[in-house]
């Protein structure tokens, strides 16, 4: 696992490197930092799966570091002589923290927990997107933040979860054909497609999906629905 170590005093991180190189051989240690600008700078830029984080730091703290990478997937490993700092940063999602002065059974704990999540990681099915041409520009959705798509004649809209509305000029069947034409999208209607996991319930002629819409069902339609929902 590719990893990165920020601590401002040169003989912990060397330390740890050494802990980490001699005990395990699944760790890569793809840079050491002794302070928060370097860090950030190479965090973003090498995006490691690991980066173990001492607390207080010149020039900043690990607590301000974190808040600044949380959001990209990087497990983070806090390092502390204080408890109490330790817990207040895993209630802003680090992954684990290690008090000093570090043991190694310690680590291999954080080891254990870090192998597991990658592990776990690597397995997760890929989050599907689809990406949708309007005019000149391009629309990339995630498959489920789709609720359902409605038409009009010629033109066609996307409700989404997350977004406005998108209008296409096409009618729903080549939109079908183009973008929606597998589970977990169904059309249940001549002017309708939903989106499955977005149903919330449903009678015989009507469905009412997680944005509270009501969307027909067709007569026709309503044994193939009941069968996937």
């Amino acid at each position: 696992m590719n990893t990165i170590i920020v601590d401002d005093e040169t003989k912990a991180t060397d330390l740890l490197e050494y802990h980490l190189l001699e005990f395990f051989d699944d760790f890569n240690i793809i840079g050491k930092y002794t302070n928060i600008e370097d860090a950030l700078i190479n965090i973003l830029k090498r995006t490691p799966d690991v980066v173990f984080l001492d607390i207080n730091m010149p020039n900043g703290s690990g607590i301000e570091l974190l808040e600044q990478i949380k959001s990209k997937n990087i497990l983070t490993v806090l390092i502390t002589a204080h408890a109490e700092y330790a817990i207040d940063a895993i209630k802003l999602d680090a992954f684990d923290y290690l008090l000093k002065p570090i043991n190694i059974s310690e680590i291999n704990r954080v080891h254990s927990k870090l192998t597991d999540q990658l592990n776990n990681k690597i397995t997760a099915i890929p989050i599907q997107k689809i990406k949708i041409k309007v005019a000149n520009k391009y629309y990339i959705f995630e498959q489920d933040e789709i609720i359902n798509i409605s038409s009009e004649g010629n033109y066609t809209t996307i409700y989404t979860s997350t977004n406005a509305p998108v209008l296409i000029s096409k009618n729903l069947k080549k939109v079908e054909e183009e973008y929606f034409s597998c589970l977990p999208f169904f059309r249940c209607h001549q002017s309708n497609i939903i989106n499955i996991n977005h149903v919330k319930k449903y009678s015989s002629n009507q469905v009412v999906l997680s944005n509270d819409s009501s969307i027909i069902i067709s007569n026709s339609k309503y044994k193939e629905f009941c069968s996937l929902v």
